[in-house]
């Protein structure tokens, strides 16, 4: 009996490749609040960019980069 990883790739460790695009992502939803036209569309991506960071901080504990 042999057990292949699921097709999809949930059994593989994670990436700090993930983990840097999920940082990237972090940085241009804050440039994008700089330009925001409301406070509600500011706080709203500011918010966003902190969701971000914190799931790359859950892949890759290692780098707590902020």
């Amino acid at each position: 009996m042999t057990l292949d990883p699921p097709a999809d790739g949930s059994a593989l460790p994670p990436s700090t490749d993930s983990a840097e695009q999920l940082r990237e992502q972090a940085a241009a939803c804050r440039r994008l609040a700089l330009q925001a036209r409301t406070r509600a569309g500011k706080k709203g991506l500011e918010g966003l960019g902190d969701h971000f960071d914190d799931r790359a901080r859950k892949l890759d504990p290692s780098s707590q980069r902020r």
